[in-house]
């Protein structure tokens, strides 16, 4: 799975509330790139709230069980087919042509001697 994703999260942060969500993650996406830092610099909100940074924007909930739907619900694009007419689609839809047509060429027998 690539991916431009990318989750930080903070040592406290992990200590107070959302170590599960990092474990399980861990395990559901063992290719997403996960860090973790002794600051994020997001002064108090570290033990106050579950959260972690997603590409740099931070997530948060109430809860751990909500910071997981929220970074699920956020990750779906990495496992389901990208939305007709986004630019997803048009990025996959090259690259599924790309890959046909080299394969076309690779079966044509050369005739050229």
């Amino acid at each position: 799975m690539a991916s431009s994703m990318g989750l930080k999260w903070c040592k406290k942060n992990l200590e107070h509330f959302s170590q599960p969500v990092y474990d399980m993650l861990r395990e559901e996406y063992p290719d997403l790139p996960m860090e973790v830092a002794d600051c994020v610099d997001v002064c108090g909100l570290c033990t106050d709230v579950p959260f972690a940074l997603r590409n740099n924007a931070i997530v948060c909930a109430r809860d751990a069980r909500g910071l997981y739907l929220k970074l699920k619900q956020g990750m779906s694009f990495m496992t389901e087919p990208a939305l007709p007419g986004t630019y997803a689609a048009v990025v996959a839809q090259a690259a599924t042509e790309q890959v046909d047509g080299h394969h076309e060429q690779a079966s044509q027998p050369n005739d050229e001697k």
